[in-house]
């Protein structure tokens, strides 16, 4: 759906010098352009981002890429920061951190498996992927496709790794951690996301398609198409059918049948593309970030209209829902300050109303880990499948 604009007009005298003036990241633009003598105005009718209540709590750490993972039953949270090669445990009803494990080598992702006994961590720029025990003890490393990247736990348990250099995507074994299984893609995967079946979803990029993929045969069940819609970087399942694409132009809606049932074009200040996106409880809000813009946006689903706008302090770089917790974190970039900020938000500062399930418990003593297999070579011709 795209929303409306109103445009006026306005003589204006001058030289043909054109320029732009947008108020940051609202969602109104204002073009002046002394060709012709016309002053446009265009934007909806909507008021501007509110700022947020102030977050539960905020922790710094050096510039770049920080990811979260969580896992287990009472919940675990791990933080892993690239810049400083370090993973912390996060004690989730106060903010406290604790480091896990220092001196790691460029790591880009991790995950929580599903017991909540292990971590993994893939090293960017390597073959290499980490696993240790989530209290204490040494990692161990496995050999993996090259450049492995994200590291995915789905509803089902199942584990799988992207390796990033190659497209392809790997099925880890539950006890060992070893790829058992991997399908070449032939084309750019921003990030993968799983439904409830533990089906995998991938938006590729150059193709402008939308994939969806069955557990671990890793067999194509379907591709959409989603043309018009460029350079797509993230897409959510919908627990009803079907998904929602962010893309470089638009955010669409696709049903179970790959019919598109709405479309909202980005321009103006948002023009530059979705740059992350969360499903908030209820599956009725979908609340995205964009790319170099401090405002976050909710819509409804199914038709994308817009609820409302948040201003943000800095950047928002990637948004994290963990269904047991009634909280939402944002990673935050703050390059002035040379810092990339970790934010806590209440759900209820999004309209969401908390959920009685969604309590947060204390963790009990964690249970002792069995020693983990030694690293074996990666397999030497991945299979496509089709």
């Amino acid at each position: 759906m795209e929303q409306e604009k109103r445009r006026g007009e306005i003589p204006l005298a001058g030289s043909a010098l054109i320029f732009s003036l947008r108020s940051f990241c609202s969602l109104r633009s204002v073009v002046f352009s002394a060709l012709g003598g016309l002053l446009f105005f265009s934007g909806p009718p909507s008021a501007e981002p509110a700022n947020l209540p102030a977050p539960l709590f905020v922790l710094s750490y050096p510039h770049g890429r920080l990811t979260l993972a969580s896992g287990g039953d009472p919940p675990l949270l791990f933080v892993l920061s690239k810049p400083s090669g370090s993973l912390f445990r996060l004690n989730m009803e106060n903010g406290q951190e604790s480091l896990r494990l220092g001196g790691i080598p460029r790591p880009e992702d991790l995950a929580v498996d599903a017991g909540g006994r292990r971590v993994l961590v893939s090293l960017d720029s390597s073959r290499s992927l980490w696993v240790l025990p989530v209290s204490s003890g040494p990692p161990v490393s496995m050999t993996v496709g090259l450049n492995p990247g994200q590291i995915i736990r789905t509803p089902t348990g199942d584990l799988y790794l992207a390796a990033r250099a190659v497209h392809i995507i790997y099925h880890l074994n539950p006890v060992t951690d070893r790829p058992d299984g991997w399908s070449a893609m032939g084309d750019v995967f921003p990030l993968i996301a799983s439904d409830g079946k533990g089906d995998l979803w991938l938006p590729l990029s150059r193709g402008e398609q939308v994939a969806d993929l069955s557990p671990r045969t890793l067999e194509t069940r379907k591709l959409f198409d989603i043309d018009s819609c460029r350079e797509p970087s993230r897409v959510i399942p919908l627990p009803s059918g079907g998904f929602v694409v962010g893309c470089r132009n638009a955010l669409l809606l696709e049903g179970p049948n790959g019919e598109e049932t709405a479309r909202l074009r980005l321009r103006g200040p948002l023009s530059r593309g979705v740059q992350d996106m969360v499903l908030l409880p209820g599956d009725t809000r979908l609340l995205v970030s964009f790319r170099k813009c401090k405002t976050l946006n909710l819509y409804h689903l199914p038709d994308l209209s817009r609820i409302s706008s948040f201003r943000l302090p800095y950047l928002p770089v990637r948004l994290y829902y963990f269904e047991k917790w009634p909280t939402l974190f944002i990673v935050m970039d703050d390059p002035g300050n040379d810092r990339t900020r970790l934010s806590d938000y209440p759900l209820s500062a999004f309209g969401t109303p908390p959920l009685s399930t969604q309590t947060v418990r204390k963790s009990p003593a964690l249970l002792p880990t069995k020693p983990l297999p030694p690293a074996v070579p990666s397999p030497s011709s991945p299979r496509t499948h089709s």
